[in-house]
């Protein structure tokens, strides 16, 4: 029993803990990210509010790093990953007009829950403020 103590520290200390936390840590943002959908609850561009455009948007995370963005008659698709050591999330919807391709950025998480992310990117000079809830 001692010996099995000794040899899961030795583990532990060569660097998998550390990974099994990483691992963690990316299963529980895949989790809160992934189920159920997201809405943009507000935007903020500058001092310009486009959060009215964003309205008729929901939008899915996928685990396998897909989005979708829909209406009820069209779908933005796109791809995301998000960085738990860093707080970032990215998104990319290559082929998305206005308001949807304003999430083409790296976004820094400040803030977040099981139900909402606040974040915010630089691009520019110009400052977007983001804040998603889950329907």
């Amino acid at each position: 029993m001692r010996k099995l103590f000794w040899i899961a520290i030795t583990i532990c200390l060569a660097g998998a803990c550390k990974k099994a936390v990483e691992d963690a840590k990316m299963n529980y943002i895949l989790d809160a990210m992934t189920n159920g959908q997201w809405y943009v609850y507000s935007f903020q561009e500058g001092d310009s509010s486009l959060t009215k455009p964003f309205a008729p948007y929901t939008f899915q995370f996928y685990r396998d790093g897909k989005v979708s963005g829909f209406t009820s008659t069209t779908e933005d698709k796109g791809t995301w990953v998000g960085d738990p050591t860093a707080m970032t999330i990215s998104s990319d919807f290559p082929d998305a007009a206005d308001p949807v391709k304003k999430l083409n950025a790296l976004w820094k998480v400040t803030d977040s829950a099981l139900d909402y992310v606040k974040a915010e990117t630089t691009i520019s000079g110009v400052k977007s403020q983001l804040y998603l809830k889950k329907k």
